[in-house]
């Protein structure tokens, strides 16, 4: 190969290197943008994603949804139904799983599983009690004891009803009275008894919540027994909605 033969094919290797380099540069200041708005869109939707989680936890709970966790309020909302059959018939139940054996035993009828009511609960910040038996349950009369665990306030209110205390609907073959709801826990009997009580009105071992100012056996020697109140809960089958927070 003669000397103007390697000049002529020195130059041409040299523009097709820079012509590759070309490309190369190209290439990357083409991906560049690229790679910047998949971050972006990334980011974009997870904040998507966390603005959908806190309107879930700031909204009511819905049929399809009846158990509502907002741990930033530090409270649970959970969706019941009215059972007139209780406004003449003496309960112990406030609130019950319809699912569950005494599902049809309670002034309201409740949409969700009380063991994903407990864990609700727990996922906004509180604590059981856990103290008591079924053998506390046999307590006479004034030996009873009384459910433990976080103090709550419960409250009612349905379309047209601003939120109320939860006692101002139930009536007591007692009197009026001052309640102190309790996180009373009680997992492991609800998941052997399947009795579906979310909300019992004196103290239970296995009610998720129950009121401690009643000790157990208020209700077995008849010391107490509690109705829903007509004039002021809404019809029979009315969709309520019960919050629970701490007191």
């Amino acid at each position: 190969m003669d000397s103007q033969t390697l000049s002529a094919f020195g130059t041409d290797m040299s523009r097709r290197r820079f012509l590759a380099g070309l490309g190369v540069a190209g290439l990357t200041v083409a991906l560049a943008p690229l790679t910047a708005c998949s971050s972006g869109s990334g980011s974009s939707a997870a904040s998507s994603s966390s603005a959908q989680e806190s309107a879930g936890a700031s909204a009511d709970p819905t049929e399809g949804n009846p158990i509502v966790v907002d741990a930033a309020a530090g409270e649970v909302r959970y969706l019941a139904e009215v059972n007139a059959v209780y406004f003449t018939q003496g309960t112990r139940h406030g609130v019950v799983y319809q699912g569950g054996s005494n599902g049809e035993k309670a002034i309201l009828r409740g949409l969700g599983d009380e063991k994903e009511f407990y864990q609700a609960l727990v996922d906004a910040g509180f604590t059981p009690g856990n103290n008591l038996t079924a053998e506390d349950m046999k307590a006479p009369a004034g030996q009873g004891k009384s459910v433990e665990g976080d103090k709550l306030d419960v409250t009612l209110k349905w379309d047209g009803q601003d939120e109320m205390p939860f006692v101002k609907a139930v009536s007591c073959t007692a009197g009026d009275y001052t309640p102190d709801f309790r996180f009373g826990g009680n997992l492991e009997s609800a998941k052997k008894n399947n009795t579906g009580c979310v909300l019992c009105l004196d103290s239970c071992a296995t009610g998720i919540v129950s009121d401690a100012h009643w000790p157990t056996g208020t209700t077995q020697t008849g010391t107490a027994m509690f109705t829903g109140r007509e004039d002021v809960l809404p019809a029979d089958g009315t969709r309520v909605v019960v919050t629970f927070r701490r007191a």
